[in-house]
């Protein structure tokens, strides 16, 4: 032994070249500087940032509210996956997975997870919100602490189940560049098509039409019932709810229609392979 590392291990443990898949996300010079500066940036804004939220609520919160504990999970959940670009910065900062196959399927396991978490709680706070304000009767009796910590539990056991094929769907293959270098990369891999679209699919539906078509109604009708109330405060609040309506479509819109643009073409990769 002289001390040295190989670059690349040996070929048999990692998928081989030739793989189906779309070009990895470290396969263009540009896009890659691109993607590392902008994770940069949201480690150095984003980790601090939810840190300072979560202990705000810890040190400072004598009594949690149901709207304190959505806030909590949500920092949580947000704040969790920024630290782990980190890991995504040098990927890219490299050009080459360093971390080995099953920190590949973990790191995507624990983003996606993450992902979902981060937006079924901005839906259980739209929803918490409609019922503040639309039924406020019935608000402290739907939202008690109990059953509140219960579907937050139950929650986070429901993101860990549907994260489940970033686990299967993600491997470590070999890779060339625009050079025709090869490197290890960490990309998603599947065998059949069907696969392909039932893992995008799935996401798209049930981490944004779903949810997206929640949070919409609820706005809907808390700025229904705003204006019958003919508060004076009405026009900044219903700007905000327009905000939070737009900002969170704008924000998960691109990535679920690459997602589908992914599933549309294995469709007519699929149709294509029939006889």
């Amino acid at each position: 032994m002289n001390g040295r590392t190989t670059l690349l291990p040996p070929t048999e443990n990692f998928t081989t070249l030739g793989n189906p898949e779309d070009d990895s996300v470290v396969s263009n010079d540009f896009s890659t500087a691109l993607g590392a500066l902008i994770l940069g940036l949201v480690f150095l804004l984003g980790v601090p940032g939810n840190l300072f939220i979560i202990w705000s609520i810890l040190a400072r919160a004598k009594r949690y509210s149901v709207t304190t504990m959505l806030i909590l999970n949500l920092a949580c959940a947000d704040g969790f996956i920024m630290a782990l670009t980190i890991f995504f910065i040098i990927y890219l900062a490299k050009q080459q997975w360093v971390f080995g196959n099953p920190m590949c399927k973990l790191l995507f396991y624990l983003c996606n997870a993450n992902m979902y978490a981060s937006i079924f709680l901005i839906t259980l706070m739209s929803v918490h919100r409609l019922v503040a304000v639309v039924f406020p009767l019935k608000v402290t009796f739907l939202f008690r602490k109990k059953i509140v910590l219960r579907v937050l539990i139950s929650m986070w056991v429901l993101v860990m189940v549907m994260s489940v094929p970033s686990l299967v769907f993600r491997n470590v293959r070999l890779d060339k560049d625009e050079m025709n270098k090869t490197r290890l990369v960490c990309a998603p891999e599947h065998e059949l098509p069907r696969h392909v679209r039932f893992q995008y699919a799935f996401e798209t539906v049930a981490g944004f039409i779903l949810p997206y078509a929640v949070i919409v109604t609820s706005y809907v009708l808390i700025l229904k019932r705003l204006r019958q109330t003919k508060f004076r405060r009405n026009v900044r609040s219903e700007k905000f709810i327009l905000a939070i309506v737009v900002m969170f479509g704008l924000f998960w819109l691109p990535y679920h229609v690459i997602n589908m643009i992914q599933v549309c073409e294995r469709g007519v990769f699929a149709v294509s392979l029939t006889p």
